[in-house]
């Protein structure tokens, strides 16, 4: 079962079938030594920001469609890189929230992207909150981030960590969190490696970690960690300081 199910239906572990537990630090080399990490610092590249406005959705489509084109042409070659196969993933852009995506229920009071695994596509609704006020990164960092856990699928590290044991609800929770904190990380390093040709200032990178701390919970991170994790990216820009899976439980806490 997938393990968002797992958590939106509150299915305590131990009902479930698994086999022998891991110990901490886990120990599946496809999550704690992958290639993707000792593949070196991403590239350093220009991906300027397009103009954007209020609750100007044609504009927020042409930034978002450059922002993963600018991705796809990064990764594209980190993943030459580590010697790993690459596709592009699939981007729907759309103003209202579906009832259901990837098999799942949207939270509307809570998402405003997801990435599917199964199809591959990065999904982004261009509400009317999501482009109150975009002028900050959050939205440029929403797109990095999803993108990272597309990075994530066609490393295998979603495979295994779907599959992963697990002993309790409280384990499943700290995996989750992982997870969820390297796209952060992904994210970040992305951000770092096109730094120089955005316009901005340490204080726009200030306000995004504010920003994001806000995602806190028993799944995403406590905010310390979600702005430890979004550090290491960003002042690295280097895939192999997002190794949360073989980070000390403190770290991913």
């Amino acid at each position: 079962m997938n393990r968002a199910l797992i958590i939106l239906f509150g299915i305590v572990a131990v009902m479930l079938p698994y086999g022998t537990a891991h110990a901490y630090p886990i120990k599946n080399k496809t999550l704690t030594v992958n290639a993707i990490y000792s593949s070196g610092a991403l590239d350093t590249t220009e991906c300027p920001e397009k103009p954007i406005k209020r609750r100007n959705v044609k504009l927020a489509e042409a930034y978002v469609k450059v922002v993963v084109g600018c991705l796809n042409t990064t990764w594209a070659a980190q993943f030459e890189k580590s010697g790993q196969a690459f596709r592009r993933p699939k981007l729907k852009l759309v103003t209202k929230p579906p009832a259901k995506f990837c098999a799942l229920k949207w939270d509307q009071s809570e998402q405003d992207a997801y990435y599917c695994d199964q199809t591959e596509t990065i999904f982004i609704v261009l509400s009317n909150d999501l482009l109150d006020d975009p002028s900050d990164l959050y939205l440029f960092n929403l797109v990095s981030m999803e993108y990272g856990q597309h990075v994530q699928t066609l490393t295998d590290i979603y495979s295994e960590y779907e599959d992963i044991d697990f002993r309790s609800k409280k384990e499943l929770q700290e995996q989750n969190r992982r997870y969820a904190l390297q796209s952060n990380c992904f994210g970040a390093a992305f951000l770092a490696s096109v730094w120089n040709s955005l316009d901005r200032s340490s204080a726009d990178w200030k306000l995004l970690l504010s920003q994001v701390k806000s995602w806190t919970d028993k799944d995403n991170g406590t905010r310390s960690n979600i702005a430890y994790w979004m550090s290491q990216g960003f002042n690295t820009g280097d895939p192999g300081a997002c190794n949360t899976w073989a980070a000390p439980v403190k770290r991913v806490a």
